[in-house]
């Protein structure tokens, strides 16, 4: 399974949230947890790394919507490699696990950077003080950074980020017209239904990006 990194820097990589027999042992990041969203996606991942991958989201979205330029994008890319630079480091210096220090500087950096990336979207506006997002939407932004870190990485071609950005969008749409249709929120009925078309999709990404590997394997999230 090819790792997806940024910018060919080390990242932390994919990799099945259960282990597959024969697989090499230590491909998993220690202390890694399951995403935390709308019914988690089955992909094992530190919560930094998650929200590096949301972060990578974020801007493959706004260039697709035409609210980041090109070369806007490859200076957040770098970036947002940097920040994976920075946590591998150190984590490789305390045995494999992030000091309470450092999740916190790594906090505060990937804080900077999700102004940075507002800003760069909205013509230089300053970001909001206070920005709630929903959980679905938070997925979405994840499955759009997966789409984006694995064509990177060539495990997806263009054609297939291409179709499997196209189903995204589908999704986002069926969200906004039911929130819509809801008094701008999501009813319980809808956030189950939109839930159950990311998982979907997010298995649809695993199995393209890593055909020889087999269906997603579904974590108990008990």
């Amino acid at each position: 399974m090819t790792p997806i990194s940024l910018n060919n820097t080390i990242a932390e990589p994919y990799v099945a949230a259960a282990q597959k027999p024969g697989s090499p042992a230590g491909s998993a990041p220690a202390g890694s947890v399951s995403v935390p969203a709308e019914g988690a996606d089955h992909v094992q991942l530190s919560p930094t790394a998650a929200r590096e991958v949301e972060f990578t989201g974020r801007v493959a979205e706004n260039v697709t919507a035409g609210n980041i330029t090109t070369d806007q994008a490859q200076q957040l890319y770098g970036q947002i490699a940097t920040v994976h630079q920075q946590i591998a480091t150190d984590r490789q210096a305390n045995d494999g696990t992030l000091s309470a220090s450092d999740a916190q500087a790594i906090r505060q950096t990937q804080n900077q950077l999700s102004g940075t990336i507002y800003s760069d979207a909205h013509n230089g506006a300053a970001p909001p003080s206070a920005q709630t997002v929903p959980k679905t939407a938070s997925r979405d932004t994840l499955e759009a950074g997966r789409i984006a870190l694995n064509a990177k990485a060539g495990n997806l071609s263009s054609t297939q980020a291409q179709q499997l950005g196209s189903q995204l969008g589908t999704i986002e749409q069926q969200a906004a017209t039911d929130a819509q249709a809801n008094g701008g929120t999501l009813s319980p009925a809808d956030v189950q239904a939109i839930n159950q078309l990311q998982t979907q999709l997010s298995q649809q990404i695993y199995q393209t990006a890593h055909p020889a590997v087999g269906p997603e394997p579904v974590v108990n999230q008990a």
